[in-house]
């Protein structure tokens, strides 16, 4: 045989990704399944862009999915005046330092992901920032230590969705032709995918079977096929967890079409399917 599997476990053992693939390392010996792979594709650089996008995406959502759960602060900070690229960076960069300090007051360090939005075109710039949530004190010093504008926030909805949802916006290229590169604090936990050539069996299987223990995500697993032509399945699980004395029960999938939730005061509520809401200033936002 020979093809690729790629099996990518979160922290929490909650989320798994498998993938399938041929790859010029390892192919198919035999030549009738050579033969029955589908058209090569011409590799524009187009098309390798692309390909380039959707590994750091994959890398980005991995970071989210290990290092925030739902009920999580994402930040929109937005300018009342919109002043140059360069102030606007000092700002989130003072903006940052400031959070990092509310966070050490209570005995944590402050983990975040951000980007700067619109920096060109023809949109307002904007900055987003996912936090770990706090307590209702620390959101109202986290407003106030932003103030160039108006700071909304809502809640991360924390499911494996939510994360390539998240991550697939950012790296969009309509979306980074005009943003700053994304950053993310140094203490955010980094699993990797476990890679291994598998050679004990010629039959590549596209059927998608969970392992023990696990449901699969219907709706963000897919096989496909490779430049070269040949199959490439993903596929992505989420943990079957065990209820108190009522034995095993699946999770109930996470349907909401949004990332987050608003913040009112004290009450939080998660945004459900179909209603997503505008940010301020936030031209083209996930509405997350």
């Amino acid at each position: 045989m020979a093809y690729l599997k790629s099996i990518w476990e979160s922290n929490n053992k909650r989320f798994r990704i498998e993938k399938k693939y041929y790859s010029q390392r390892a192919l198919p010996l035999r030549p009738e399944i050579r033969e029955k792979r589908a058209k090569r594709q011409n590799v524009t650089k187009q098309t390798q862009l692309e390909v380039n996008r959707r590994l750091r995406a994959e890398k980005l959502s991995r970071l989210l999915v290990d290092n925030f759960e739902a009920g999580d602060w994402y930040l929109t900070c937005t300018f009342r005046e919109v002043p140059d690229t360069e102030t606007i960076q000092k700002e989130l960069e003072k903006f940052k330092r400031r959070i990092r300090a509310i966070y050490q007051k209570t005995g944590m360090s402050a983990r975040y992901i951000s980007v700067l939005e619109n920096l060109t075109g023809s949109g307002r710039p904007h900055g987003h920032i996912l936090l770990p949530a706090l307590g209702k004190s620390e959101l109202e010093k986290i407003k106030k230590a932003w103030p160039h504008g108006n700071v909304e926030v809502k809640l991360y909805g924390g499911h494996l969705r939510d994360a390539e949802r998240l991550a697939d916006y950012f790296t969009k290229e309509k979306v980074a032709a005009h943003s700053g590169r994304i950053q993310v604090s140094r203490n955010l936990l980094r699993t990797v995918p476990k890679k291994t050539k598998v050679t004990r069996a010629e039959a590549y299987k596209t059927e998608i079977d969970p392992p023990k223990g696990y449901r699969l995500i219907k709706d963000l697993s897919y096989s496909t096929y490779t430049a070269e032509g040949y199959p490439l399945t993903i596929a992505y699980f989420e943990k079957i967890e065990t209820g108190r004395g009522h034995g095993q029960k699946n999770l109930q999938p996470h349907r909401s079409n949004a990332l987050c939730g608003d913040t009112h005061g004290a009450s939080t509520k998660t945004i459900r399917s179909g209603r997503r809401k505008k940010s301020d200033g936030a031209d083209g936002d996930p509405k997350c």
